[in-house]
């Protein structure tokens, strides 16, 4: 299945490597892809001394655009759903998710509501 993983699942891959993949495994995830939300959003709040080695590890995922299709399919949502700001890049990554119908991978639930999106929740209680 092809999966886009969201930004706490990166995390978890960074550190957690082996529990992360055991997980995505379990959910039958085979082709992984990140967003250029995702992308920033790691690379921007890795510290100055790990920006290096933090593009680096995103280097081996594919990137999703957010592509004319996208902008489109956001503008209907939109109109579908009052987005909170602390919540607006969620919906940028929710709506490529749904653009290409790929499954999103996340452990939060809170922030992604959206019509149309397939998403595969998962609990790092037990990991820590």
């Amino acid at each position: 299945m092809k999966v886009i993983l969201d930004s706490t699942v990166l995390f978890h891959w960074q550190y957690h490597n082996n529990k992360t993949i055991k997980m995505l495994q379990e959910n039958n995830a085979t082709e992984f892809f990140i967003t250029r939300v995702n992308y920033l959003e790691i690379l921007s709040g890795a510290s100055k001394n790990a920006k290096i080695q933090t593009r680096k590890f995103l280097q081996q995922f594919p990137v999703l655009e957010f592509t004319e299709e996208c902008k489109n399919k956001a503008n209907t949502l939109a109109m579908k759903h009052r987005v909170e700001q602390n919540n607006q890049k969620d919906f940028l990554i929710a709506t490529i998710a749904i653009t290409n119908n790929y499954t999103l991978i996340t452990n939060n639930k809170k922030h992604f509501n959206f019509t149309g999106l397939k998403t595969v929740f998962y609990d790092t209680t037990f990991w820590f």
